[in-house]
C-alpha cells in the first residue's frame, strides 16, 4: 500500500467515525439534563498558598460543554450548573492559574452517564500534604537521636 492509499484510508476511517458521533449542539432542551457539580476545596488557606509548579494559584477555571466558571483565590467551595445531553458523560477541563498564566490543565470525565437520577457530582481540590525531607547517603546510615 502506498502512502497515498494509507492516508486516504485513514481519512475515510476518521470521517466515518466522526459521522457516528451524535451532535451535542443539535440536542433539544428536552434532551438536556441540568448537572450540578459541587466544587470543594480542602483546607482552602493551605490550598491557595501552596506553590503549584512553583507558583501560588490566583484562580481555577473550569470549562464544560461551552460554559466557563472561574473560582477566585481564597474560595472554599462553589457550585456549577451545566446542561449536558442525556446519556453523555460529564466532561470537565480544570485550569490551575497564576495571574494570566495557565500552570496546568486537567481533564476529567464522569464515570457514569448523565441521567435525571445521576445529575449531581462532587469534586474536591486539595494540595499535597507536606512531606519530610528525604536524605540518602552511601556513607551514612539511619540512627535514633
Amino acid at each position: 500500500m502506498t502512502w497515498k492509499n494509507k492516508l486516504c484510508l485513514l481519512l475515510c476511517m476518521i470521517i466515518a467515525g466522526l459521522s457516528m458521533l451524535p451532535a451535542a449542539a443539535s440536542a433539544s432542551s428536552s434532551d438536556l439534563t441540568k448537572v450540578t457539580v459541587a466544587v470543594k476545596i480542602e483546607k482552602p488557606d493551605y490550598f491557595w498558598q501552596y506553590p503549584f509548579l512553583g507558583k501560588q494559584l490566583t484562580g481555577v477555571t473550569i470549562t464544560s460543554f461551552g460554559k466557563t466558571f472561574s473560582i477566585p483565590a481564597m474560595t472554599d467551595a462553589d457550585t456549577l450548573e451545566i446542561d449536558v445531553p442525556r446519556g453523555y458523560h460529564a466532561r470537565l477541563n480544570i485550569q490551575l492559574q497564576h495571574d494570566d498564566i495557565i500552570l496546568q490543565t486537567l481533564s476529567y470525565v464522569s464515570k457514569r452517564r448523565v441521567s435525571p437520577n445521576n445529575a449531581n457530582f462532587t469534586i474536591v481540590l486539595k494540595a499535597p500534604e507536606p512531606q519530610s525531607i528525604s536524605f540518602s547517603s552511601a556513607d551514612f546510615e539511619s540512627s535514633r537521636p
